[in-house]
């Protein structure tokens, strides 16, 4: 028999899946805001408070969860914590739990008072890491049950002959998502190995059969950087008309006519418009740092501490 802990902490999970505060999800639920706070589990004189099944139905249209799911989230031992099965959420809601994965793995981090220096010698308050991903399984699963979702639905399995990740940040997610989707995989080399082989190309495709080929890097800023992939590609015969990336910056207007004149669509989980969303939605910054990272992603290239 299930307990009133047990029924209180699936709606969490629930909302923590689907990057949702208890408060959010009331809200994506049409319910009243603070229908899920904790002082309202308990009543005055102290006796539990269960949520009500209209609450629950509520939920479940709200997020186009199953009640199956919902009970999957009901782990009566607390040992673990149970997966949504995310092929009912909506692409809004993808977004928005890719972000705030990001945010509480500190995949994106944020300093306005000493800022980073990136590789083009500029400087600026925020840093994308999604390398760093790769070292929490529960959420690198999520977010790759995510990526495999939108492909299907963007792009189409039977679209996708092949999945090549880019060196070196695009080979893990490459192979992730390769595996969700059961397809071949490839890994793109900066340039030649100069031994061996002398492959620039890791894998195999028959010759002549021009494939179609889904390229895969961890993020996209100014988009140039996949022009060697993409050209390797092209020169072994394959076709490269889309590419994924967990993170796109989403601030350089630029980019879209960058991807277009490589012939590429491109494909993200969320952005920079999507983090800060959640940031300010949740707390996770103070006024005055929210305002300074605003400031930079109008205008990157004069933004000063």
């Amino acid at each position: 028999m299930y307990s009133h802990k047990n029924i209180w902490q699936a709606i969490d999970r629930l909302a923590d899946n689907l990057g949702y505060s208890p408060s959010g999800l009331a809200k994506q639920a049409g319910l009243d805001p603070t229908s899920f706070n904790k002082s309202k589990r308990v009543s005055p004189d102290g006796k539990p408070r269960w949520p009500s099944t209209e609450s629950i139905s509520k939920i479940l249209a709200g997020t186009g969860a199953t009640m199956s799911e919902f009970m999957s989230l009901i782990d009566p031992n607390d040992k673990t914590k149970a997966s949504l099965n995310t092929s009912k959420i909506k692409p809004e809601d993808i977004a928005h739990a890719a972000a705030k994965i990001l945010l509480n793995t500190k995949s994106v981090l944020f300093n306005t008072k000493e800022p980073f220096k990136y590789t083009s010698g500029n400087i600026g308050p925020v840093y994308v890491d999604c390398r760093r991903i790769m070292s929490f399984p529960e959420e690198r699963g999520t977010l790759m049950d995510m990526a495999t979702q939108l492909l299907k639905k963007d792009i189409g399995t039977k679209n996708i002959d092949y999945i090549a990740g880019g060196e070196t940040a695009g080979i893990p997610y490459a192979a992730f998502i390769a595996e969700r989707m059961g397809k071949p995989m490839l890994y793109v080399r900066k340039k030649p190995k100069g031994v061996g082989r002398m492959n620039q190309i890791e894998g195999h495709f028959e010759d002549g059969a021009s494939p179609n080929v889904l390229l895969v890097e961890d993020l996209q800023n100014f988009g140039h950087s996949k022009q060697i992939f993409v050209d390797a590609l092209h020169e072994a015969g394959a076709v490269v008309d889309h590419f994924f990336t967990l993170f796109d910056y989403g601030i350089r207007p630029d980019v879209p006519k960058v991807n277009k004149n490589m012939g590429l669509r491109a494909h993200h989980l969320c952005n920079w418009h999507d983090i800060l969303d959640v940031a300010r939605k949740e707390s996770y910054l103070d006024k005055e740092t929210l305002s300074s990272v605003e400031a930079y992603l109008k205008d990157p290239e004069s933004w000063k501490p």
